[in-house]
């Protein structure tokens, strides 16, 4: 009897549980990966200045080049993604990237370090779609929210932990070395990637209703215009949004530098502050809406609520232009982190959850695709600004790039049509 079961019948709860966190574990510690990969170049900038005389329209034009390779990369990264799966996708484009890193210890010019970048940027792209793919195939609606805000959070994990990682060894090994060292986990992480996701099952489609952990998904796919509308909306709303990430991700440290004096030795430590407060904002931006779900306040209208509040904390963004004490700019520089990736992992719940999931990697490629625009877009306009001496405007926009965000959201996609939406589908179920 044992035999046929184990031949004839699903992987029991446990195994799936089983395979589902060994997916999640690998997809977060990619996420660290990748991310620290992209922040080096940003801890390691007052050494090159000083070594290859870079200015800031230089060190702008390479990060905006880097961005629109990512951006096309995304574009294309979601088809692939959705074609051929996975595994394959991530593991080639993280071994793409790992490698690309360890090769900017080879060059010494601006066209060199360019190239380099833009080489790490089409091979980056795979991350967001493939992430995203995996938590709409093998995670029920109910927990993608969650697992989503866990999953963002590495990022910032990795923005707290790679200055202190890069303090420690730009003084052993130089920029080089470190660079070489950043780029090495990289490729090990590929090593892990192929060889435990080949052993671990995954189920290609999830039984949402016994996974839920309710009894039933909390939200069925939308097709059609609704599902068209959903799309732009994101998209947009990354095109907003993600210019602010990008800035605080680049910029922060020149701008803790010039504002308070602090080498690459003293930036660790408040930068490391800074990201922790947004992974905190992370994992609050996956579990907020569930809690606050509840006594006549659906799930969907509990997030953007949600979405609401975390766009109001960053209207304080450009006082830190006259605080004069570090430990205050520091805070509202991370009140700031933790409300985009709040603002962001709800951003990425409502596509996953509503959009079928084979239409995810697309989803998310296209929207990631224009929030890329954006951020190369404006880290090409932020480098003009930053010469001249003229962060407000720059952090003024910062300020409200949410709230226009959230209003976009709103317009496009009220709560009431996809509430309604849902409320056909079940009745359509149920018949």
């Amino acid at each position: 009897m044992a035999s046929v079961q184990a031949a004839g019948r699903p992987a029991l709860p446990s195994a799936r549980s089983r395979s589902r966190r060994t997916m999640l574990i690998l997809l977060f510690v990619i996420g660290i990966v990748a991310y620290a990969d992209r922040q080096v170049i940003a801890l390691l900038k007052p050494v090159l200045d000083r070594e290859f005389g870079w200015s800031a329209a230089d060190y702008a034009t390479i990060l905006s080049w880097s961005q629109l390779a990512i951006a096309f990369s995304l574009l294309a990264s979601g088809w692939v993604t959705d074609r051929f799966g996975v595994r394959w996708t991530l593991g080639a484009g993280l071994a793409g990237w790992s490698l690309a890193t360890v090769l900017h210890a080879a060059v010494s010019t601006v066209s060199g370090f360019l190239g380099v970048r833009i080489a790490l940027g089409v091979f980056e792209g795979v991350g967001t779609p493939a992430t995203m793919k995996a938590m709409a195939q093998y995670f029920a609606p109910a927990a993608r929210g969650r697992m989503i805000g866990l999953l963002n959070a590495a990022p910032n994990l990795a923005a707290m932990l790679t200055p202190l990682l890069v303090s420690a060894l730009s003084g052993y090994t130089g920029w080089r070395g470190t660079i070489v060292i950043v780029g090495s986990i990289g490729l090990v992480c590929t090593v892990l990637w192929f060889s435990q996701t080949d052993a671990t099952h995954v189920p290609a489609r999830v039984d949402v209703n016994a996974w839920s952990g309710k009894g039933a998904a909390t939200s069925r796919p939308v097709v059609g215009g609704t599902g068209r509308r959903l799309t732009a909306a994101f998209a947009l709303g990354k095109f907003l949004t993600d210019p602010v990430w990008w800035f605080l991700l680049f910029w922060l440290p020149d701008i803790l530098h010039r504002r308070y004096g602090l080498d690459t030795a003293h930036l660790g430590a408040p930068l490391a502050v800074a990201y922790a407060m947004a992974a905190l904002g992370s994992i609050i931006g996956g579990y907020a809406p569930a809690m606050l779900a509840g006594n006549g306040l659906s799930h969907e209208r509990a997030r953007r609520v949600v979405m609401g509040l975390a766009a109001l904390c960053v209207l304080p963004l450009p006082l830190v232009l006259w605080i004069p004490t570090l430990g205050w700019g520091v805070l509202i520089c991370g009140l700031a982190l933790a409300a985009h990736q709040t603002f962001a992992v709800n951003l990425f719940g409502l596509l996953t959850e509503w959009l079928p999931h084979d239409q995810v990697g697309r989803g998310t490629g296209i929207g990631a695709f224009c929030g890329n625009i954006g951020g190369a877009l404006a880290l090409h306009v932020v480098g003009g600004f930053v010469a001249a001496g003229q962060l407000l405007p720059v952090l003024g926009y910062c300020a409200v790039a949410y709230v226009l965000g959230w209003g976009v959201l709103i317009l496009c996609v009220p709560v009431r049509s996809l509430v309604a939406l849902r409320k056909r589908a079940d009745a359509n179920a149920a018949q």
